[in-house]
């Protein structure tokens, strides 16, 4: 082989080494700007993200409706129900059993949630759900507002287990200066929940709750 074919095929081979090694550099540099942006693990099982928000200091002894501005974010309502056709109402635990036993539930769940009341909380879910999930700890008193109960589907389930209904409503609500002391997958903005009751049990319970959505 000639000297002159070998030196260009030795240019050759360094501009190429040259080339990947720069094009690997740049790969590492921009895994280096992207990586730490990236917080979220997506559970691919199940659906759900997990987000690291920076929270508000908890406060334990804060009444929050003596907050001027979390009060005028509710001054006409928090909670709307909207029975799956898109007709919205507001609905309050006065007048909540006009639109059903489980509705009535998750209005005195979302009650229970913005006056901080866990032992009242984990009176509204199953044993199942208990055993698989363990109770919530305390809580302080959540600012919710701009919170939403609505109608999925209902059916009725036969089983070894004998027979029950089994209702799905989806929730969502947004908590002013969430402190992370209830809910630590949001900051503030609403992210629907998917909620199943049945009567399994006995009586109208709470069995599951997940942001994986049911179809």
């Amino acid at each position: 082989m000639p000297a002159s074919n070998s030196k260009a095929s030795s240019k050759k081979r360094i501009i190429l080494t040259l080339f990947i090694t720069g094009l690997v550099l740049l790969v590492m540099y921009l895994l280096t700007l992207i990586l730490p942006v990236l917080t979220q693990k997506i559970n691919k099982g199940n659906e759900e993200e997990t987000v690291k928000f920076n929270f508000y200091e908890p406060d334990f002894d804060e009444n929050i409706f003596t907050d001027e501005k979390y009060m005028s974010l509710i001054q006409n309502g928090f909670l709307s129900y909207d029975n799956g056709s898109n007709s919205i109402s507001q609905i309050t635990k006065d007048n909540s059993n006009q639109f059903g036993e489980e509705v009535k539930l998750l209005v005195d769940l979302v009650y229970s949630i913005q006056n901080g009341d866990s032992n009242l909380y984990n009176s509204y879910f199953s044993e199942k759900y208990l055993s698989e999930n363990g109770k919530k700890e305390n809580f302080t008193m959540q600012k919710i507002y701009d919170a939403t109960i609505i109608y999925h589907s209902v059916e009725a389930v036969s089983s070894k287990a004998g027979n029950y209904t089994k209702y799905i409503y989806k929730l969502k609500y947004k908590i002013y200066e969430n402190n992370g002391t209830f809910r630590q997958d949001i900051d503030e903005d609403a992210k629907t929940q998917y909620i199943v009751i049945t009567d399994r049990e006995g009586k109208l319970l709470i069995d599951s709750i997940s942001t994986a959505k049911y179809k």
